[in-house]
């Protein structure tokens, strides 16, 4: 059987990718545009637009049409889009697609998140797998351990201050690895399938903790800058839109003093227990160091 994994840039299907060609499974993996793609060898790749409507094999603009896609796929790790994948879905059951692993979020359902942009978004995508009639489980993985990266990973290499608007906000961060081997397991075996899954890393802390957890593992003091909701908010990444930022605030601002919630659902699925903050920051610490040869 092969194994669809769409999103496959994205840092967590290409992990999904990895782990199941070093199992020995046939994995097909899809970007929209597949050139930009870094797949280990004998891992076939498709261009694959999962918002294009229904069409011929064979589609338009160098994508491959979703009977080239869902060619003797079993099972398909699926991401949210922000147009609606129906189409895709809809094609995916007639070609006999057995189950679908949805990397989600919980913003879906968060009360501080589900009625903005990326609630929003999340929603509608797991109600498009729902009413495709797909077997299908459900990820909602926490705060990403990458994401210690993405946001303060300027600001440790410069030697400068972290600045957070809500330092006391609470995350339970996951390996990404954790996820990835969590859905593998789910892609390829029927044990722990079910309606939805929540990973969770193992500690809840602070998001202050965190960034004091990245300095424990260098070896150096990384002071933290409490700043405003305002300053946050003017201070915005080109990338990241204003009402997405305004969500993750109230989400933040709602977590102050508050503990995550924690599972043990790595360790179910996996048989192993979920790995921590420090040993990611341990893992890659070069990233916070300023190599430039390093990819997360």
């Amino acid at each position: 059987m092969t194994v669809l994994v769409t999103g496959a840039r994205g840092n967590i299907g290409r992990r999904v990718v990895t782990r199941l060609h070093a199992a020995g499974q046939q994995v097909r993996a899809s970007a929209r545009d597949k050139g930009t793609l870094t797949v280990p060898d004998g891992v076939e790749t498709v261009g694959l637009d999962l918002t294009a409507p229904a069409g011929p094999d064979g589609a338009a603009d160098g994508l491959d049409g979703f009977e080239t896609a869902l060619k003797d796929v079993d099972a398909v790790f699926l991401y949210a889009t922000r147009g609606s994948a129906a189409p895709f879905l809809h094609a995916a059951k007639e070609a006999g697609v057995r189950h679908v692993v949805f990397l989600s979020s919980p913003a879906s359902y968060e009360a501080a998140e589900f009625r903005g942009p990326i609630g929003r978004i999340h929603r509608a995508a797991e109600q498009a797998v729902a009413e495709s009639g797909l077997d299908h489980t459900i990820l909602y993985p926490s705060w990403l351990a990458t994401n210690a990266h993405r946001d303060w990973g300027t600001a440790i290499r410069a030697g400068e201050p972290v600045e957070l608007p809500y330092p006391a906000a609470q995350c339970v961060p996951i390996h990404p690895g954790d996820v990835a081997e969590a859905a593998v397991d789910l892609l390829l075996h029927d044990t722990h399938r079910s309606r939805m899954q929540i990973l969770t890393g193992p500690e809840s802390m602070s998001l202050d903790e965190a960034v004091a957890t990245v300095g424990a593992v260098l070896g150096r003091t990384i002071p933290v800058r409490a700043i405003s909701r305002e300053d946050a908010l003017a201070r915005r990444e080109p990338w990241l839109s204003a009402p997405v930022l305004e969500s993750l605030l109230d989400s933040a601002a709602a977590s102050v003093g508050r503990p995550a919630p924690v599972t043990n659902a790595v360790e179910r699925i996996t048989g192993r227990p979920a790995r921590s903050l420090r040993e990611w920051i341990g893992e890659n610490r070069g990233e916070f160091e300023n190599r430039e040869d390093f990819e997360l």
